[in-house]
């Protein structure tokens, strides 16, 4: 980032936990962004606790923005709108303001380089039509990092609540996924994502097809990006990690688990670009890793031992 700050737009999605969201903000406003988007959710009625955290975290907000020359855009719910509809509202709300942006919820610790990372590759394929997804988390910690400073992926990218994209990808997204409902779909989403994750996927889709999902919109995220076969740019370095994870979170309350504060790096600057091609070990891994159920035979547990000794360097 230049002297003057980061140029592209940021939003920061909020509710009631004023010390994640100070810790976050904190990180966003060292980056010196021109324009800063804030969403907050209102107070589930009648939770006193609830009413007193959100208004910590509006003084929080304010407080440290008006210490700096950060323009602030706010959208404060008139209604608790839950974690599926509210960050949904709050993207939509950001990508009609803005081409291209940053996304982070109050949760979500970045490394000082991701900044940088996220500008120089919304503008390099800001037309690029096949890339839906730039996320500055990864979840295998490294990964070819010493050749590469991200690849392209077309299932192992994870937004974790900190990525960037651009309004004309985020057009694709409908929170109720309307599309679901023709057979046509279906068969259009199933030849594009891996054979034996169908079955799951078509399970969360007839799901929240029937009833629209109060607690989630990152699932509907992908598959608006998924049926229309884009891809995904991810890091070859974890550059977040998400502070959230324990007893105040809705969907990750164990604070054991190993998708929270993962350790961060810092990329390696200028970007180390390459061309178009899709990493599909990368791909593999990610499903064994994080999406396979069933458990994983003898054979299979030591081929990604190897491959972790190989490649996640």
């Amino acid at each position: 980032m230049d002297m003057i700050g980061i140029h592209t737009p940021v939003l920061l999605i909020t509710f009631n936990r004023p010390e994640h969201t100070r810790r976050v903000l904190e990180s966003i406003l060292m980056a010196k962004p021109q324009d800063l988007y804030v969403f907050q959710d209102r107070a589930r009625e009648g939770n006193e606790y609830d009413i007193k955290k959100c208004a910590e975290v509006r003084q929080v907000v304010e407080g440290l923005v008006m210490k700096t020359n950060t323009c602030l855009h706010t959208l404060y719910s008139e209604k608790n709108l839950g974690c599926g509809p509210g960050p949904a509202t709050a993207i939509t709300w950001f990508f009609e303001h803005v081409e291209q942006g940053m996304i982070f919820e109050d949760d979500c610790l970045p490394s000082p380089t991701i900044f940088d990372f996220y500008e120089e590759l919304l503008e390099k394929y800001k037309h690029d039509d096949r890339i839906s997804l730039i996320t500055g988390t990864n979840a295998l910690s490294k990964w070819r990092s010493s050749c590469y400073d991200y690849i392209f992926v077309k299932d192992g990218g994870m937004t974790m609540g900190c990525w960037a994209s651009w309004r004309r990808a985020w057009k694709l997204f409908d929170f109720e996924i309307k599309s679901w409902g023709s057979n046509e779909v279906k068969e259009q989403f199933k030849n594009n994502v891996r054979k034996v994750a169908f079955p799951l996927w078509e399970s969360i889709l007839n799901q929240y097809y029937a009833n629209p999902p109060k607690d989630a919109w990152d699932y509907q995220w992908a598959y608006a990006r998924l049926l229309n076969g884009t891809y995904s740019i991810v890091s070859t370095v974890n550059q977040m990690s998400n502070i959230g994870f324990g007893i105040e979170s809705t969907h990750t309350p164990s604070s054991n688990d190993r998708r929270g504060n993962m350790k961060t790096f810092e990329c390696h600057t200028p970007l180390r670009h390459y061309s178009f091609k899709v990493d599909h070990l990368f791909d593999w891994v990610m499903y064994q890793r994080f999406t396979r159920v069933s458990k994983k035979p003898f054979v299979l547990r030591c081929l990604l031992k190897i491959i972790d000794l190989v490649w996640r360097h």
